[in-house]
């Protein structure tokens, strides 16, 4: 559990949605990431961090974490899947601590979990006030974190396809949806032949970090990122930054 000392804590919280842009400086929106990877939490700060009007407030490992916190987040950013709670139960616990704040839930694009979360109702509209795929672009994931932080629901795009084929809401009209092509068995079973580390190395440079950011967070060598990023653009069968992402993006 990491806290950090939130500079507006003896001031009024302005409601989600709230009309009016609030200073970047004075006024930030104010985040609480809740992962139980380290290095997945710290790659989204750095990234958050990065950008003015956004400050983290605190982290949390797991839900019993993070409803312990002394906090008031504006939106609480979450993996689905955590070492305390799964899907639905996830996001039940952190509405009922954090009332007010908008709960952003990153998800991978297992099926089975997504079928869990939607037939459980923690879907947009059920308790969940945004979703994102964790291989979503910066600017993607940026904008979904500023949308659900003005009190408006956000679903990325890649991910409505998968959500309205459930029957779920997803909070944009259905001439918005894109056609999203099914992934061939083969790119599945590269994606699997992955390591954990080689993951790691993926996750971080969809999110934007360069190969020297990559090292400092995973505590390695440039020279062993450079390593597994090799290992990964092989593996996965392109050859440049533009063309992983957008591979990763078809394959969670």
């Amino acid at each position: 559990m990491e806290i950090d000392k939130d500079p507006l804590s003896p001031e009024p919280v302005q409601p989600r949605g709230a009309t009016g842009t609030p200073n970047a400086a004075t006024n930030p929106i104010r985040l609480l990431l809740v992962d139980d990877k380290l290095i997945m939490r710290e790659g989204v700060r750095a990234l958050l961090d990065r950008e003015p009007g956004l400050h983290v407030v605190a982290q949390a490992s797991s839900v019993a974490e993070a409803v312990a916190l002394d906090v008031r987040p504006d939106v609480v950013i979450t993996d689905a899947a955590l070492p305390d709670a799964h899907g639905n139960e996830v996001v039940l616990r952190l509405r009922r601590r954090y009332a007010q704040a908008g709960i952003f839930v990153l998800i991978d694009r297992d099926q089975q979990r997504l079928d869990e979360i939607v037939a459980a109702g923690a879907t947009v509209g059920g308790g969940v006030d945004g979703y994102a795929l964790k291989t979503a672009t910066a600017e993607e994931f940026l904008s979904g974190v500023r949308t659900v932080a003005q009190g408006v629901q956000y679903v990325q795009p890649t991910l409505r396809s998968d959500m309205s084929a459930k029957g779920a809401p997803t909070g944009a009209p259905a001439a918005e949806r894109p056609d999203v092509s099914l992934q061939e068995p083969g790119e599945r079973a590269a994606f699997e032949a992955l390591t954990v580390k080689e993951r790691e190395v993926l996750d971080l440079l969809v999110l934007g970090h360069t190969n020297s950011e990559i090292a400092v967070l995973s505590k390695v060598s440039l020279r062993t990122v450079e390593a597994r990023r090799a290992r990964v653009l092989q593996k996965l069968g392109v050859r440049t930054r533009a063309d992983l992402v957008r591979a990763a993006r078809h394959l969670f």
